[in-house]
């Protein structure tokens, strides 16, 4: 009975170290698509900055805030998950 019980617990921590590894390489797919998306809205926002005339500098504050505001969140998540990985551990 003992045996079945450590055997259960231990295929448990299994799946939890597969749901972590699933989670960190999620993340990772994230930073590559936010900073590819990053640099979309820099470009952009340079568009409206040189050629947006009268209103561009306007729309193109609206592109920088915004693209790096979000490449600061996609890039700290990865920080934030492994910072909890390190100081929460599931199992024995």
């Amino acid at each position: 009975m003992l045996d079945l019980l450590n055997h259960m617990v231990l295929g448990a921590a299994d799946g939890m170290d597969g749901l972590i590894k699933t989670g960190t390489s999620i993340l990772k797919w994230a930073q590559r698509l936010g900073l590819i998306g990053a640099a979309i809205a820099f470009c952009i926002g340079g568009y409206y900055l040189m050629l947006g005339g009268d209103r561009g500098r306007g729309r193109s504050i609206g592109w920088f805030i915004g693209g790096a505001v979000g490449l600061v969140i996609v890039m700290g998540a990865y920080g934030l998950a492994s910072g909890i990985d390190s100081n929460i551990k599931f199992g024995g």
